[in-house]
């Protein structure tokens, strides 16, 4: 019950009556959000510049917004297909939430919709379209004060009449095609433009594991000075093309398969960020080099306490490949097991087979750096996964 009363409190915030940027009672002060109360008239945010500096292109447009209340998070997907015959239509990628006429007004776009309400709009220098007033969406209004910048990227042309109206929903755009996906490490930027900070480079990095579990962080740098972005963690689903993220806190965020290792996803780049970014992962695609390799397993027995089997592994540039394993067991050295081979890289799938015949698959999870299941002692009856990195020393 006291969700619903925070969802209708905020949902009741939400709701205003919008203003073209520059008129009405509002006011702009560099890039600080100003408003004014107008009587039963609601209040509009109006953020400048709020100037064109670029030329605007017909398509599709994304966009995202999210707001956080007293542990509940909410976020709108914002898909905006401007027409060139000066028609929009707004979907949250399956249900329309406006539709109207769009024209240049003064130095900005003002979107009018067919119930009469109106929002602005202009084009960055990078073609992106920034709102500089507050969003009509659905019967509800997006309030800027909220929610932070709402930035519209180009995605698509329009597609053709009697193709895909889906925008948003379905990325194959009237392809049956169905993705897959596989365990891995993967990639993923977003560049902002900004006039206090400059051009800004977040870089995404996810993990999916076989369990369907899924983590993701961002590193980016500003001005000079290195930072640790937003990061989290939960699991993942995918069903047919849609890719579901459900973090350790029970927030779920939908995805998209755009093609086979590739999904297109919105996250926070920073912890203090209002709007997550649409960003698109691949599969980061890494290196081994022929060298000397080492790992560590350790285990804990009742019987012989803490044991550490010490891994070394050494790749030929000819593809060969050994391992042996030396370990302590109260004050006495022990060899352990030890095999040779040859190694296969196919992406990130790393392939040993023994001189006997027996494959191991493992896998790169950095360059220079590969997990994989092996033997520590010949009598033992589990292997267990290590991952192989280069000594320092090389």
């Amino acid at each position: 019950m006291k969700k619903l009363l925070i969802l209708f409190m905020v949902v009741a915030m939400m709701v205003s009556v919008v203003a073209c940027a520059g008129n009405g009672n509002n006011e702009t002060t560099g890039s600080t959000v100003t408003t004014e109360s107008t009587g039963t008239t609601g209040t509009t945010a109006v953020i400048a510049p709020g100037v064109n500096a670029g030329t605007l292109k017909v398509g599709v447009y994304k966009s995202s917004a999210s707001y956080a209340m007293q542990g509940m998070n909410m976020t709108w997907n914002f898909v905006l297909t401007l027409k060139d015959d000066n028609t929009f239509t707004l979907t949250d990628g399956t249900t329309e939430k406006g539709a109207g006429t769009y024209a240049l007004t003064g130095d900005c776009y003002t979107l009018t919709y067919n119930d009469d309400r109106t929002c602005t709009f202009v084009v960055q220098e990078d073609g992106t379209l920034r709102m500089l007033s507050d969003f009509p969406y659905g019967f509800a209004t997006i309030q800027l004060a909220l929610v932070g910048d709402i930035v519209f990227t180009y995605d698509s042309e329009v597609p053709a009449e009697g193709g895909n109206d889906n925008q948003g929903g379905d990325d194959n755009k009237g392809d049956d095609t169905v993705y897959s996906i596989v365990a891995g490490t993967y990639g993923a930027e977003y560049t902002k433009e900004s006039a206090m900070a400059g051009t800004v480079v977040y870089k995404y990095t996810a993990v999916l594991g076989a369990d369907n579990t899924f983590s993701y962080s961002v590193k980016f740098d500003m001005k000079g000075t290195a930072y640790d972005g937003a990061s989290a963690s939960g699991t993942y689903k995918v069903e047919g093309n849609k890719f579901t993220f459900t973090d350790s806190e029970g927030n779920v965020t939908e995805g998209v398969l755009t093609a086979d290792n590739t999904f297109k996803i919105s996250l926070k780049a920073s912890a203090m960020a209002s709007t997550p970014y649409e960003v698109t992962f691949t599969e980061k695609v890494f290196t081994v080099a022929a060298g000397t390799y080492g790992a560590e397993y350790t285990k804990e027995s009742a019987m012989a306490g803490t044991v550490v089997y010490k891994y070394t592994a050494v790749l030929g540039a000819d593809n060969t490949f050994s391992y042996s394993v030396k370990f302590d067991m109260k004050g006495t050295a022990y060899d352990g097991a030890s095999a040779s081979g040859t190694y296969k890289v196919e992406g990130n799938k790393f392939t040993f087979t023994d001189s006997e015949g027996n494959v191991t698959e493992g896998l790169l999870t950095a360059d220079k750096t590969f997990k994989i299941s092996l033997k520590e002692r010949e009598m033992a009856r589990k292997h267990y996964e290590v991952t192989y990195t280069v000594p320092a020393a090389e």
